[in-house]
């Protein structure tokens, strides 16, 4: 692991992120999850995966992503067949037409089982999502919260869709990618709140306070400092 590298999990760990740590399998889970690759996602036309393993659906999509070149998107719209550049923003804040993936299958998972019907127009969702290269793999970094005035139904069950990666470039942040055409997912796994790891994690914010601030409260001070 190269210097740069090292100091940046070292800062990263020292933050109060959520986190899961580098991705490791068991040859029987491999084997699985191999099973299930090429089953429905090498050669897929857009099928469900009837997915009945122990193990957490982030795992395998974590998986696609870091062994199989697969990009997923999360969606609370189960029927999707064919996706279509709209109108939309950046990470970074640029303002571009595109069909939206990611390399992270928690952030995704987070936008699939969020009900978004019942929360747009409540508020903004802010979410951070970072990764770090490790001697172990990559370590992924979390921060997700929602408007604190928001007391409607927050869950609902979504889906995530599966796309090749050499139909993306990178978008306004690591995790993000996007095409500028039109695309057709190779498989898709449906998703519960109950898949989504940091549900019972979530921050609240006060809509009239920035994004910065409070990403920066909640990430330089502990908790029971916090009023």
């Amino acid at each position: 692991m190269s210097k740069d590298n090292a100091a940046r999990t070292f800062l990263l760990n020292k933050l109060n992120f959520l986190r899961i740590d580098e991705l490791e399998l068991l040859d029987k889970q491999r084997n699985e999850f191999d099973e299930l690759y090429e089953k429905y996602v090498v050669n897929g036309v857009g099928d469900e995966i009837p997915y009945t393993l122990a193990e957490g659906k982030y795992l395998f999509l974590t998986y696609l992503i870091e062994e199989r070149n697969i990009l997923v998107h999360g969606s609370n719209n189960p029927n999707v067949n064919v996706f279509e550049p709209r109108e939309s923003t950046l990470f970074s804040g640029e303002n571009v037409r595109a069909v939206f993936a990611s390399s992270d299958a928690t952030w995704s998972i987070f936008f699939a089982v969020i009900n978004r019907k019942e929360y747009s127009g409540s508020g903004s969702l802010r979410n951070v999502c970072v990764t770090a290269r490790t001697e172990k793999g990559t370590k992924r970094y979390y921060y997700f919260s929602l408007n604190k005035d928001f007391n409607g139904k927050l869950w609902t069950n979504g889906m995530i869709y599966l796309f090749p990666k050499e139909r993306f470039k990178p978008g306004g942040a690591k995790n993000e990618w996007i095409t500028k055409d039109v695309v057709s997912p190779l498989a898709k796994i449906r998703v519960s709140p109950e898949d989504f790891l940091f549900r019972n994690s979530i921050l609240r914010h006060h809509e009239n306070t920035s994004h910065i601030k409070n990403l920066i409260r909640h990430l330089f001070i502990p908790k029971w400092k916090r009023k």
